[in-house]
């Protein structure tokens, strides 16, 4: 539907309930606010160094996870930078995919994928500003994060060691892992169909947790899935970095659709005001905007 210029390299895309698209720009060091009605960019924030992944909370504001300083940048709701959070990290020069975060609404927590320090930590947004709890949990190389809003508990990727685990909201302890498949990256939920999505990089494959049963299904989709989504209706969204966007529906768990989107796309959004996915295209610095009334 449509093509938006945002900052240098955008990687991480997120939406609110207020018809905003929030991009994490890595290489710009910014987050730009594409209105979801007009399609245009509103504002550029600047967040901290290197950030690569955006959640949002109604209530409390954005989160930015900054992978190249280890820190989270907290804005309220009306976009103004609150505080800055040190969730810390290995010396060293900062390597690409170190840091990601995903809201709990109704737990008010934001929970932040830690790769460099092995451990998914907490922060608490009701707090005056928002904290970082000293509770945490200990995860190997964890890096793509998604929360079931109706168990609570916590998917995390973990790209280093093919699998998935899942850590419980009351007790903060990992109680299940999945083995899935080579170097699995984007996650996503279903809540209403009880599944979990898994884009595995290092090969052509997603994973499909079902959580009632704990069974894990595969689904080739073409080579390195990065990112995946899924809309009001249960199709799935897989981004690709041959500039594809293929859509699986969940009836015949196979691909549908192929959608050209901009270079190198990886994060992905469905924003259900408009009924539009939003994808990030790393390799152009562009968000491409597809109508999806038609399918």
């Amino acid at each position: 539907m449509a093509t938006i210029p945002v900052g240098a390299e955008p990687v991480g895309v997120a939406v609110d309930v207020h018809d905003h698209v929030f991009v994490a720009n890595r290489l710009a060091n910014t987050v730009s606010v594409i209105n979801s009605v007009t399609n245009t960019v509103t504002a550029t924030l600047n967040v901290g160094f290197r950030p690569e992944s955006v959640a949002t909370d109604p209530q409390f504001g954005v989160y930015v996870a900054n992978g190249g300083n280890f820190t989270v940048s907290a804005l309220d709701r009306f976009h103004t930078l609150v505080t800055t959070i040190e969730v810390g990290g290995p010396p060293g020069l900062p390597l690409p995919d170190m840091l990601r975060v995903a809201v709990d609404h109704l737990m008010g927590r934001a929970y932040v994928a830690n790769r460099g320090l092995h451990r998914v930590s907490i922060i608490g947004l009701s707090s005056d500003p928002p904290a970082l709890s000293f509770d945490f949990t200990d995860v190997d190389g964890p890096l793509g994060v998604a929360v079931d809003p109706v168990s609570h508990r916590v998917f995390v990727t973990q790209p280093d060691h093919n699998k998935v685990s899942v850590i419980d909201a009351t007790t903060h302890t990992v109680v299940k892992s999945f083995a899935v498949g080579p170097h699995p990256t984007g996650i996503a939920i279903d809540p209403q169909k009880r599944r979990v999505y898994v884009a595995n990089s290092g090969f052509r494959t997603v994973s499909v947790i079902d959580m009632p049963t704990g069974g894990v299904a595969e689904i080739d989709v073409g080579q390195s899935p990065t990112g995946v989504a899924v809309d009001s209706h249960g199709a799935v969204y897989v981004s690709h970095p041959d500039d594809l966007v293929r859509v699986i529906d969940p009836g015949s768990a196979g691909v549908i659709a192929r959608i050209p989107v901009g270079s190198q796309p990886q994060g992905l959004v469905f924003e259900h005001h408009s009924n539009r996915l939003y994808v990030a295209n790393r390799g152009d610095g562009t968000v491409s905007a597809i109508d999806l009334a038609g399918g």
